[in-house]
């Protein structure tokens, strides 16, 4: 199914115009170069087209391009908040920290996969992207990170008691069909497979750094002796059961018997916008997905490598295109309504401090056509 849910993790493309991740500012600088005073804090000119340039570099990881008098209105508004958050007592949550480095790769993967349908990615090189067209250290942009998840987690504890309502909410049954009837293309379930794996890795455990070549022989020799196993009759279950790396799968409850299913993966896309979801985080390409799904009810595949290591796919079943009925759907449209009126709320208690900051501050433009 094509339908998105987003998450609350209002970070790097919609929280704060997502690019002032590299804004910055320092302290009265004299001189005819200023371009704004935020009370105590000047902005010159070179630290505005500096950050334009760092931000427009990067456009292409956030999806979206900003005006100089975006970026400017943003350094203000970060200027604020940073001021604001120091005057708190907050501790920093580093998971939250986790999940918005991890939404900057996952944008930076998909960019760099739209341009190279083989891209593999590489925490190295990843780390020198933002470097050079950051203009920063990496350390640096992980400090601006983590400014912002405490902007964050001040203002998700403003609205704690609110966002705890919502939890509770009750949607009604008519509302939510109206929802799915008004987006319906959103529920087309892609020509899919429900499968399962026996996997074995060929990346160390921090799942990017591959095993050097002749321990990776010695993983193919084991998957390869699985695939001869299953060939000769074994069966799949136990032989997933006393191999599997894919600790997860291997003793995950199917939700449908409610009973433990050996390597259970669920329903796999092979086509449409969701399948490519499906081959960037794998790496495969489109002719891997057309063989898995050649296959016949209760088959195996061959063995299959990606990314991380190699696979041999088992198809439970097939199921053709079709539209997820609403009793389906009905959970996750909930959630995604939870989660939408979420964001909002975040968002419009994000509007009020800026704008509450912002009357209690003393802004000074020198620049007139960058005034707000």
């Amino acid at each position: 199914m094509n339908f998105k849910l987003k998450t609350i993790v209002i970070a790097t493309v919609s929280f704060l115009l997502s690019a002032s991740l590299f804004t910055s500012a320092q302290t009265l600088i004299k001189g005819n170069d200023k371009v704004v005073k935020v009370n105590k804090t000047v902005i010159t000119t070179n630290e505005l087209e500096k950050t334009y340039s760092e931000v427009s570099k990067l456009a292409p990881v956030y999806g979206k391009n900003f005006t100089k008098k975006e970026v400017l209105q943003t350094m203000i508004d970060e200027e604020l908040l940073r001021s604001e958050v120091k005057s708190k007592s907050i501790v920093l949550d580093e998971n939250q920290v986790k999940q918005e480095i991890d939404a900057v790769k996952y944008q930076y993967s998909q960019m760099m996969y739209a341009q190279n349908s083989n891209f593999v990615y590489n925490e190295n090189e990843f780390k020198a992207y933002i470097e050079k067209e950051g203009n920063m250290t990496y350390a640096k942009f992980e400090d601006k990170i983590k400014e912002k998840v405490m902007v964050k987690q001040y203002i998700m504890k403003k609205i704690e008691k609110k966002l705890m309502t919502i939890d509770q909410k009750q949607y009604p049954d008519s509302e939510l069909r109206k929802f799915r009837n008004d987006n319906l293309s959103q529920f087309v379930q892609p020509d899919s497979v429900e499968i399962k794996h026996i996997f074995l890795r060929t990346v160390l455990g921090d799942g990017k750094t591959t095993l050097p070549d002749n321990e990776k022989q010695i993983v193919r020799k084991r998957i390869d002796d699985i695939s001869k196993r299953l060939k000769n009759g074994e069966s799949f279950d136990e032989l997933c059961e006393l191999n599997s790396e894919d600790i997860e799968s291997r003793d995950r409850v199917n939700p449908k018997t409610k009973k433990i299913d050996r390597g259970y993966l669920g329903l796999m896309p092979v086509s449409g916008e969701a399948a490519d979801m499906v081959k960037e985080q794998f790496g495969f390409g489109q002719d891997v997905l057309d063989k898995i799904y050649a296959l016949g009810k209760n088959k195996f595949s061959e063995v299959i490598e990606s990314r991380v290591g190699y696979h041999i796919f088992y198809v439970v079943d097939k199921v053709p295109e079709r539209i997820v009925p609403y009793e389906e759907a009905k959970d996750q449209i909930i959630n995604y309504m939870k989660m939408r009126d979420k964001e909002n709320l975040f968002m419009e208690e994000y509007k009020n401090l800026i704008k509450e900051l912002r009357e209690k501050a003393e802004i000074v433009y020198y620049k007139e056509e960058l005034k707000s």
